[in-house]
């Protein structure tokens, strides 16, 4: 055991570590140099500054504990390590043949191979080095001369027949050396008078003892490990225990070749052995006494106990189920067997369920064989009962249960019922007080008389001392003829208690209160057998998973089971006694146990506790490799640091205590997660799956054997690491990007809070822009109203006078120029009208069925004089299928008049008027008005349509720049379109596209109809 309290054992299959559950093994791999360098361990050594040395066949090493790596002393020859010790700065080292000495301070060595052949080395109490030698001597170091003085230990020197070897030295107190041979046995060597005697030898059957290990377990007891089994020497006494393999006892050593002897911490003895590995040996809390079946030796013959009681010679009567009846005498711990057809006893059956001592005779119930009577005096039977028809025989051989009332009456109980035996007439009474067909299970007495019989699935009797009886057949939920009733049981305080295969119950007959104990109270289980009160006012209770201590004062409740010392967790029914020395007796399936509840010991000790194990997604973390978060052994690690994709991951801990670890209790929390403890019994590993990134601490305590805690925690710190997108520096770049999304939200929002503005300051601007164009219109079309009227009343006289005038040439050439300009000045005045008409949506078309042709060439026709004036190439190209639409004839008049007085005007030599082929079903019908000159620019497209607008290259062509806003508008009117296809092949090129029908029609009668 090193310092932490862990368990090294050392093999031929290298090194493994205990914690009281599971081995850790170290191995060599040729391909790690951080590894043992053999796998055959042959000694263990830790030295006063914790570090733990490992002999092996090729060399000594040492481990280190953070790293979990083993370092391999240089300067010594790579042989068999034998013996190890440290002595201040030096280390001693016996290495195959010879003694080496270590500095560690310097690193240097020192070797003694040629002094003498070495085979141990120990120091004694007086702190001397001694080394053992194969020819029987013991080598005294004198540190001042740097020399050993050698002297003889064994006494057979010159016999060579017999080996002088020394396998082991130990020091046992002042001026005592305890030296091991290999066959001479042990000898005491006194330092002082540098004598030896003998104090084991040989064996029993006078063979040679080969002694190999000491151990002094107290100042009066020393064991002895030898090929023939442990010696145990008592210094007081001087006598001699033999300990060995026993076949038949599997609690004996499991080998006679005992190479190793320890004690640990807590007293527990450990013995390595040859071929039956490692034993363990608790003395302080073994309280169990066993018994069981063993062939070829005195032992109890049966494994299924049943019944016990005590006769009145002090001996113990033992009912078994599977071998018989059993008599054992306490004092001389032996056993007598009865068996049918012995020759002696004559009893009917091996089952055995009821027995009864009455007198000084002893009642057996068998299964389904009746009842048998046996004399104590003569061991023999003497009568037998069989079950009968009569009204005073029994109605069944199945004899479940017997008791004897304080009056004396003898009561069976069968699975027909109970029954009183007659002694004057040898005959049985049915009691009347309970049916005839309940199974009895249960009898007992109280102090107040009350008899109480329990049954199977037919619930519980009682008949008083009064005489009255009655009966129970449910406590709080639980229906009694429902289950069994196992065991009836009256505690010191009055209190009965039911045992049942549904848990324990405690009953006031009084007041009538009830309470139940289940699994659900800390009961290893709810089938209960039987029951027992110590002295302390403590129930033991046998239950078919454990044996159970109750105290009656607290309710506390502590279960013993196999690791605590029983032969088996599973009891017996009506197998319990406890006899006047308050020695308890509880018979099993395996046999049967013995104790006094007085002898427990209390486990004041406080075992350390360790955090063994670390698995990430179910796999044990490497120390110290590249890319484990585990950087040392995590012994010794405080704090471990995980990504977030280790956030499920598993954590190991034992608490290193020995004799009884699977009696340990666990509590355990994750601050962080959880700040309530978590109690566990059984389980040492618990899990976490996906904890969110954060700093969490895991602790972990325990309690002993004994239930008593330990304060002294195993902490360790957790750090999980959040995902990239969960981590600081990514909250600070988001951060950042939300900053940044809300100036830009800020930033776009002000803009359209800017452009909103715009817009309504341009709404208002254009509101106000309209109503000073309004205005104008308005002021225009008064002044053209004003001026349309003069320019009327002049142009009829100048009519009458230009007539007249024809006489005079120089009157009529200005007549006629006033007449044109007065024309123009007309017509200018009613294209501003019809403008200001459709401005204001009072134009009003009249949609009548018009042949289009006709209609277009009557326009053309008109312009023909204007364009031979210019000399231009003047067209009209109309397709020779006719066309009919609905259209107002002056509103299409105007916009053809319209579009031929620009073409004609800005044309350079050409202009055509061509009216579209359109098919039978189109809908719509188009005219294109062409006329090549200057191109119009693209980006004018959309304004020449615009009131006023005129394009700054035609300034010098006569126009008020109205006309194609009004011909666009009455194109819409028509729900047509009127458009600037673009320039192309030479020729600026206007469409304007009418649809054939229109809502409203009217037909040449002047009625109207709703397309």
């Amino acid at each position: 055991m090193d310092s932490r309290g862990f368990m090294w054992f050392g093999t031929k299959d290298g090194l493994n570590r205990f914690d009281g559950y599971t081995f850790k093994t170290f191995r060599n791999d040729p391909d790690d140099k951080n590894t043992l360098g053999s796998n055959f361990i042959s000694t263990l050594y830790e030295d006063d500054n914790g570090i733990l040395w490992v002999g092996t066949e090729n060399g000594l090493y040492r481990y280190d504990w953070e790293s979990e790596r083993f370092i391999f002393l240089s300067g010594i020859p790579q042989q068999a390590i034998e013996s190890v010790l440290k002595q201040g700065k030096y280390l001693w080292i016996v290495s195959g043949p010879a003694l080496f000495r270590y500095n560690l301070t310097n690193h240097s060595v020192t070797s003694f191979r040629d002094n003498f052949t070495a085979t141990y080395v120990c120091q004694s109490s007086e702190g001397d080095v001694w080394v053992s030698t194969a020819d029987g001597y013991l080598q005294r170091y004198n540190q001042r001369t740097n020399k050993f003085t050698p002297f003889r230990a064994l006494s057979n020197l010159n016999n060579r027949s017999v080996s002088n070897w020394i396998e082991n030295i130990s020091s046992d107190g002042p001026g005592r050396l305890l030296v091991g041979a290999s066959n001479q046995g042990v000898k005491i060597f006194n330092t002082i008078t540098h004598q030896s005697k003998d104090l084991v030898t040989r064996n029993e059957n006078g063979t040679d003892i080969f002694a190999r290990n000491f151990l002094r377990v107290s100042a009066d007891e020393l064991w002895i490990a030898t090929e023939s089994g442990i010696f145990i020497y008592h210094d007081k006494t001087q006598k001699l225990v033999n300990l060995r393999k026993q076949y038949n006892n599997p609690y004996s050593l499991a080998d006679n070749a005992v190479y190793t002897l320890f004690k640990d911490n807590e007293g527990g003895i450990w013995a390595g052995t040859y071929f039956g590995g490692v034993n363990y040996y608790q003395p302080r809390y073994t309280f169990f006494e066993k018994f069981f079946p063993r062939i070829g030796e005195n032992s109890i013959s049966g494994n299924a106990v049943r019944e016990i009681c005590r006769d009145y010679d002090g001996n113990l009567w033992i009912g078994t189920e599977d071998a018989g009846l059993n008599k054992f005498n306490i004092k001389t711990k032996r056993f007598i067997n009865y068996r049918p057809g012995d020759g002696r006893s004559g009893i009917a059956n091996t089952n055995l369920h009821g027995l009864l001592i009455t007198g000084n005779e002893l009642w057996i119930g068998t299964f389904e064989h009746g009842l048998d009577v046996m004399d104590l005096h003569t061991e023999r039977v003497i009568r037998h009962y069989n079950a009968g028809s009569g009204p005073h025989q029994l109605k069944s051989n199945f004899i479940f249960c017997m008791f004897k009332t304080r009056a004396g009456d003898i009561l069976v109980g069968t699975p027909t019922g109970l029954y009183k035996y007659n002694k004057p007439d040898d005959d049985f009474m049915l009691l009347p007080h309970m049916p005839a067909s309940a199974f009895i299970t249960a009898l007992m007495q109280d102090s107040k008389g009350t008899l109480w019989s329990g049954t199977f699935r037919n619930g519980i009797y009682y008949l008083n001392a009064d005489g009255s009886s009655g009966s129970i057949t449910r406590l709080l939920n639980v229906d009694m003829t429902k289950v069994r009733i196992t065991n009836i049981f009256e505690d010191s305080d009055n209190r009965m208690w039911f045992a049942t295969e549904s848990g324990l119950f405690r009953y006031d007959h009084q007041t009538k209160k009830v309470k139940q104990y289940t699994l659900n109270d800390g009961l290893p289980s709810n089938l209960i057998y039987s029951i027992l009160e110590d002295a302390r006012k403590q129930l033991w209770i046998s239950t078919s998973k454990g044996l159970v201590n109750f105290d009656l004062a607290t309710e506390k409740i502590r279960v013993y089971t196999k690791a605590n010392g029983l032969l088996t967790d599973q009891f017996n029914y009506n197998s319990a006694y406890k006899d006047e020395t308050g020695r308890m007796f509880f018979g099993c399936v395996k046999g049967m146990i013995c104790f006094n509840p007085d002898g427990f010991i209390t486990n004041t000790g406080a075992p350390p506790i360790y955090i063994t194990g670390f698995q990430v997604n179910n796999r044990e973390l490497a120390v110290a490799q590249n890319g484990s978060p585990l950087k040392r052994s995590i012994l010794v690690t405080r704090k471990i640091v995980l990504n977030y994709k280790s956030s499920s991951f598993s954590i190991d801990f034992s608490a290193l205590s020995y004799n009884s670890p699977g009696t340990l209790e666990y509590a355990y929390r994750m601050d962080g997660l959880d700040n309530q403890w978590t109690y566990i019994k059984t389980n040492r590993k618990v899990y976490f799956t996906e904890l969110p990134a954060g700093v969490y601490t895991f602790r972990v305590k325990a309690a002993n054997s004994s239930g008593i805690w330990n304060n002294k925690e195993a902490r360790l710190i957790i750090k999980i690491l959040p995902p990239f997108w969960k981590s600081n520096t990514a909250y600070l770049v988001y951060t950042l990007l939300l900053m940044t999304a809300v100036i830009v939200l800020i930033n776009r929002y002000n803009r359209k809070l800017r452009a909103k503005h715009r817009r309504q300051m341009e709404i208002f601007e254009n509101e106000k822009e309209r109503e000073i164009y309004e205005a104008k219109i308005e002021f225009f079309t008064n002044v053209a109203h004003e001026i349309r009227t003069p320019l009327t009343l002049i142009k009829g006289p100048m009519e009458k006078v230009m007539k007249k005038a024809v006489e005079v040439p120089d009157i009529e050439k200005n007549l006629r120029i006033i007449d044109r300009n007065t024309g123009r000045l007309l017509a200018l005045t009613n294209q501003l009208l019809d403008f200001r008409k459709t401005e204001a949506k009072g134009f009003s078309l009249n949609f009548v069925n018009v042949d289009i042709p006709e209609l277009l060439t009557d326009i053309y026709t008109r312009f023909q004089l204007a364009a031979e004036h210019r000399n231009l190439n003047y067209q009209l190209l109309i397709p020779e299928t006719g066309l009919q639409a609905y259209v107002d004839p002056e509103g299409f008049t105007k916009i053809i008049t319209n579009l031929l007085d620009n073409a004609i005007k800005y044309s350079d030599s050409r202009v055509e008027v061509e009216l579209m082929r359109v098919a039978n079903d189109h809908e719509t019908f188009t005219i294109e008005v062409r006329n090549d000159g200057k191109a119009m620019p693209p980006e004018l497209g959309n304004k020449i349509f615009e009131p006023f607008f005129r394009v700054n290259e035609h300034g010098s062509q006569p126009g008020t720049g109205i006309g194609l806003s009004i011909s666009k508008s009455l194109a819409e009117l028509h729900k047509g379109r009127l458009e600037l296809v673009g320039y192309v092949n030479r020729f600026t090129i206007f469409a304007l596209t009418l649809p054939v029908h229109q809502l409203i029609e009217f037909n040449l009668s002047g009625k109207w109809k709703k397309y």
